[in-house]
Parts: C-alpha cells; structure tokens; sequence
C-alpha cells in the first residue's frame, strides 16, 4: 500500500515538474529533488521492521552485527548513486550520470570488502 501512495505521490508531482522543466528548469531540478527526499525520508521509516528481522538473520548466522552496518551502507551508496545519477541525466549531463556510477561501483565495492572477507573467512573456516 505504501508503494502505491509514494508512486501515486510521484504520479502527481511529475504534471508541474514537466511544466516547470520547460520555463524554468532550475526550479523543476530543485521540486524534483524535494521529492526524491520526502519519498526517501518514508522509505525510511518503513525500512526499519526489515532492519530488525536483517539483524536477527545475522545474529543467527554467527556473523558479526557489525557487518549489518556495512551491508546497510552499501545499499545506501547504491541508491545515492542511483539517484543522483537520474538527477544529473535530470539536469542534461550524461556524462556527469556516468561518472556518478563508476564512482558508486567503486564505492560499494569498497564498502561490501568488510563484508566479503568475513564470508571468505567463514567459507575457509568450514573447509580448511
């Protein structure tokens, strides 16, 4: 049901955004990104009964919480990467789109190393 109020709300936000992109689209940049950030900040909010049931799911497997952190985190740098890629495509700039997501890839790769060493450790802790 969320999902359908937060589409229905970028649905409707989309008419002045269209319009203002042809005026003015400085400002239709700057209503664009209002919405990406209420939409976020509600996302959010109902990610949070996931975020527990992921810390139980990690708890039972003997990994550390501490490697929720970081896969929270390269999620996150997924979905910036995302969105600020569209918000460049948005202002006219592919090419800044695509710098975007080379500098997103290197980051999550970056971020998730805690995570897959721990794995790697684990894997040759059964087998070695």
């Amino acid at each position: 049901m969320e999902l359908l109020k937060l589409a229905a709300l970028c649905t409707v936000c989309l008419l002045p955004v269209v319009l203002l992109r042809g005026k003015n689209p400085e400002q239709a940049l700057l209503l664009t990104l209002g919405i990406m950030l209420a939409a976020a900040a509600r996302c959010l909010a109902l990610a949070a009964p996931a975020l527990e049931e992921l810390r139980a799911l990690f708890a039972r497997t003997g990994l550390e919480e501490a490697h929720i952190a970081v896969l929270l985190k390269t999620v996150a740098a997924a979905l910036v990467t995302k969105l600020c890629a569209d918000l460049c495509r948005d202002g006219g700039s592919q090419a800044l789109a695509t710098t975007v997501e080379a500098a997103g890839a290197v980051a999550a790769l970056v971020l998730a190393m805690p995570l897959l060493r721990a794995v790697a450790e684990l894997l040759l802790g059964f087998f070695g």
